[in-house]
């Protein structure tokens, strides 16, 4: 029975996702090199200190991790502040509120950068009764694992089995699927061809939720006015 909702954050209730990507390979480009779109995808959804890791990896650049991250820091800071909504996501959030339905957000950002992704939004991030950030310490494995999505569900007080995650990244998604929670993923349309098997729905953006229709698809009887 479905008794909670569980939301990423990049990508999915804010369109930081193409500020990330373009901020990754500018600094990359200061290196000579660039992200490939295969790169990218890999990239996606990922903590911050595990896509500077694949990067310096894969790319063979002479800085360590650490190092990239600080580079890129104070860029990605500046920009992602002005990251808008995704279409669809405030009225979701607002509808489940109104009826006092638990929703949570399991994200891979650390504390400090939910905090400058989200200062514009507080009107509506604010009706959301639990966030997990990726920097939480009682958190041992990020995305793909699904630690991050066991924790919000014992926070929550509810079986994973009766949560309802919504997810764009392919780790992600695996991440929710591992945990045994009921999967809709709202991918990148690049990514759609890509989504692991056991997906239980997906969509091309939250506003279709707005459809009552779709929406009943989705939710069974928990029925909104959206």
């Amino acid at each position: 029975m479905l008794q909670a909702v569980i939301y990423d954050l990049d990508g999915l209730l804010l369109d930081t996702e193409p500020i990330h990507a373009q901020v990754y390979d500018e600094v990359a480009q200061q290196f000579g090199v660039q992200l490939d779109p295969v790169l990218q995808a890999k990239l996606r959804g990922r903590p911050s200190r595990e896509t500077s890791r694949l990067i310096v990896e894969t790319l063979n650049l002479p800085v360590s991790p650490a190092e990239f991250l600080a580079i890129r820091k104070p860029i990605i800071e500046a920009r992602v502040a002005q990251s808008p909504a995704r279409p669809g996501a405030p009225e979701l959030v607002r509808s489940l509120h109104q009826r006092a339905f638990p929703q949570a957000i399991a994200t891979s950002s650390t504390q400090p950068a939910f905090a400058i992704k989200t200062q514009q939004h507080q009107p509506w991030v604010q009706l959301i009764d639990l966030v997990v950030c990726g920097d939480d310490p009682q958190l041992e494995r990020p995305k793909p694992a699904p630690d991050i999505f066991w924790l919000a569900a014992q926070r929550l007080g509810v079986k994973p089995e009766d949560c309802l995650v919504f997810e764009d990244s392919i780790s992600g998604v695996r991440a929710a699927l591992e945990a045994g929670m009921t999967v809709v993923a709202v991918p990148d349309p690049v990514d759609r061809d890509r989504l692991p098997t056991g997906v239980h729905h997906c969509l091309d953006s939250l506003a279709e939720l707005q459809d009552r229709d779709r929406y009943q698809t989705i939710f069974g009887k928990l029925l909104l006015s959206i």
